[in-house]
């Protein structure tokens, strides 16, 4: 494509004839001959890379705003001046990448809690039946045989298409943030599912309150209003989009009136029996997963391929082969786990599911992210005090923030003085394992399958996983 066939006002100029090989708005995904739209960041200044990227690029389209600040820093591409940026980038988007989606089955997951979980789970069952199937979320983007790092939970809209543009047709699973849902990162997809699976305390300082949060969520299915949706009803926010949008629905969780009611027997350290009942079918499971959550995010995987017109005995077979994702209550050694729990209702999910494994005391190392809900602290600290025997609160991402007044206000939460703060994550992850028994358990909480910490603008490599396993060998 040339510029011309994008911007008609430039078809008979030298600048009209120039060639596209396609789009971007991100450095990392920039390719030699791509239309780079230059796009401010919240917390990344753009115009300092400009001069870096400029050989790389066909030509720079950038908000008429920004015109003398852009002539001063390129000097060797065109320029094209636009009066709003992110329409232009979409309309672009959709010329070049005409038609890159079609042949492609959605599945979308939504929710605060278990999303990442679920979506993978059902990619996971997708490839047990041999069935082509991408993976889009938190942990990465899986596609095919392999591994991209994800830079955002749910790709943009260019971003997707431009993934999906080498990938054959295949089942895409992906998981849809509240944030994604409002900058309209998946729109125009004709999605065949959408899973809702709880709304709980998060990502305040995006919505500013519940209502609206609900209400970004919400937008999934009405924009939707073709897609089959799949609602867990055992949470209050499931009950209510049931019944406000219009789209074919069914309902699962163990709540009586469910469509595809759960029914859990037993949870032990070995996996978990549990039974799913659709209208006269009932079906027995067994899953190496720990603790209820995992069955109720299992159960809305096995639930959404019933929903494809698989029989729960064709996809049984599979479960035991099935892996929770990175970081998810993930075995570091016998009773010690790493967990992304990071809002209040992740916490007590993950702290009841190891008592009710089990353990004799459980010590819990957990902090809370800087430059987010700060009213959230608190109440994180009052679950720990609660549902922990004792914790170790210390540093979590702290980004712009001091790390220990984030430990302050978490200590406010915590009604029992069963607590420690040591700022220092590794230093509070020895005094962990130093005060650990046996028939104890450790859970460091919050950044589960993540590699690093967030300091000052900066990330610092640091793998909850592998420095405890290096502690344990020492």
């Amino acid at each position: 494509m040339r510029v011309g066939e994008l911007f008609p006002q430039y078809a008979a100029s030298s600048l009209g004839k120039i060639k596209i090989k396609g789009v971007s708005s991100h450095t990392k995904f920039l390719e030699k001959g791509d239309m780079f739209f230059i796009i401010e960041g919240k917390s990344f200044d753009i115009f300092k890379v400009l001069k870096d990227i400029e050989e790389k690029v066909s030509i720079f389209v950038v908000e008429e705003k920004h015109q003398e600040k852009v002539n001063r820093i390129i000097k060797k591409k065109p320029i094209v001046f636009v009066k709003d940026i992110k329409k232009e980038l979409r309309r672009a988007t959709d010329e070049i990448y005409k038609g890159v989606i079609e042949g492609f089955k959605f599945v979308l997951v939504t929710g605060t809690d278990g999303k990442t979980t679920t979506a993978y789970l059902i990619w996971q069952l997708l490839k047990s039946l041999n069935l082509p199937a991408i993976f889009l979320g938190t942990i990465g983007y899986y596609l095919g045989g392999r591994k991209k790092e994800s830079l955002l939970t749910t790709p943009d809209y260019l971003m997707l298409r431009r993934i999906l543009k080498r990938e054959k047709d295949a089942y895409v699973v992906m998981e849809a943030s509240s944030q994604g849902i409002e900058e309209e990162r998946v729109d125009n997809l004709s999605p065949k599912q959408l899973i809702f699976t709880n709304l709980t305390r998060e990502h305040l300082d995006y919505h500013k309150n519940m209502k609206n949060y609900f209400q970004a969520k919400k937008k999934l299915f009405t924009r939707n209003p073709h897609s089959l949706a799949l609602i867990n009803i055992d949470n209050l926010y499931g009950k209510i989009l049931v019944s406000q949008i219009r789209n074919e629905k069914f309902t699962y969780g163990e709540n009586r009136f469910s469509d595809y009611r759960i029914k859990i027997d037993k949870v032990t350290k070995r996996g978990s029996l549990f039974r799913i009942l659709y209208k006269d079918e009932e079906e027995k499971f067994f899953s190496p997963l720990l603790g209820r959550m995992n069955i109720e995010n299992l159960s809305a995987a096995l639930t959404s391929f019933h929903l494809f017109g698989f029989s729960f005995k064709e996809v049984k077979r599979n479960i035991n082969k099935l892996k929770a994702p990175p970081g998810r209550l993930e075995k570091v050694r016998e009773g010690i786990f790493v967990d992304y729990a990071h809002t209040p209702s992740a916490l007590k999910k993950t702290l009841v599911c190891l008592r009710e494994l089990g353990y004799k005391k459980i010590i819990c190392v957990f902090g809370c992210g800087g430059n987010r809900d700060k009213k959230k602290r608190k109440l994180m600290g009052r679950i720990a005090s609660l549902y922990a025997d004792y914790s170790i609160i210390t540093s979590d991402n702290p980004r712009d923030e001091d790390p220990y007044k984030i430990c302050l206000e978490i200590r406010k939460g915590f009604i029992k003085d069963n607590f420690s703060i040591i700022v220092e994550r590794k230093k509070a992850f020895k005094e962990a394992l130093r005060l650990m028994r046996k028939g104890w358990c450790i859970l460091v909480a919050g950044k589960g399958h993540e590699r690093y910490q967030t300091i000052k603008g900066k990330k610092i490599a640091f793998d909850d996983r592998e420095i405890l396993k290096d502690l344990i060998k020492r």
